[in-house]
C-alpha cells in the first residue's frame, strides 16, 4: 500500500523573525498549521518539524499524483497574505512529496527524500511543490 510524505517550508521565515520579532513568527505558524489543516483529509496527519518545517502523512493516495494534487492545495492555501501584527504579509511554501515505497521503505529514507525534493523547490525559486527526485522531479506551477 502507498503513502506520501510531504516537507513543508516556509520560504524567507526567517525575514519574519528578524523584522517582526519572534512573537509574530509564532503567530504565522499557528496560522499555517491551521490552513494545513483545513487542506488535510481525517486520515492526514501534520507535525511541526522545528523551526518553519513542517511534516504531512498522506496514509491514503493511490498515486503520486493525488498526493501533488493535495500538495498543491496546501501551497495554494498558503499563497494567501497573512494578518500580521496589523498588517498583511506573504509568505510562500516550498513543498517536497516522496511517495512509499518508491522513494524509500524506511521512515527515515522517505523523509529524507522528501526534504530533498523541498530543496530542489527552493532551488527553484521557491512556492512550488516538487516530487522526490529519487524517481523523477516534476515541479507544479508556482
Amino acid at each position: 500500500e502507498q503513502f506520501a510524505l510531504c516537507y513543508l517550508d516556509l520560504d524567507k521565515f526567517k525575514h519574519i523573525n528578524d523584522h517582526f520579532g519572534h512573537q509574530a513568527g509564532d503567530e504565522l505558524l499557528q496560522q499555517t498549521a491551521q490552513r494545513v489543516v483545513q487542506c488535510l483529509r481525517h486520515s492526514d496527519t501534520v507535525a511541526r518539524m522545528g523551526g518553519d518545517e513542517f511534516v504531512v502523512l498522506l496514509p491514503v493516495v493511490e498515486h503520486s499524483d493525488a498526493a501533488l494534487q493535495l500538495a498543491e492545495k496546501i501551497r495554494l492555501a498558503l499563497n494567501a497574505p497573512f494578518a500580521l501584527t496589523g498588517q498583511l504579509l506573504q509568505v510562500l511554501p516550498s513543498i517536497g512529496v516522496a511517495m512509499f515505497p518508491l522513494h524509500g521503505q524506511s521512515g527515515s529514507a522517505l523523509l529524507q527524500a522528501a526534504d530533498q525534493a523541498m530543496y530542489l523547490a527552493k532551488k527553484a525559486g521557491g512556492n512550488q511543490v516538487v516530487l522526490s527526485a529519487a524517481a523523477r522531479q516534476q515541479p507544479c506551477a508556482g
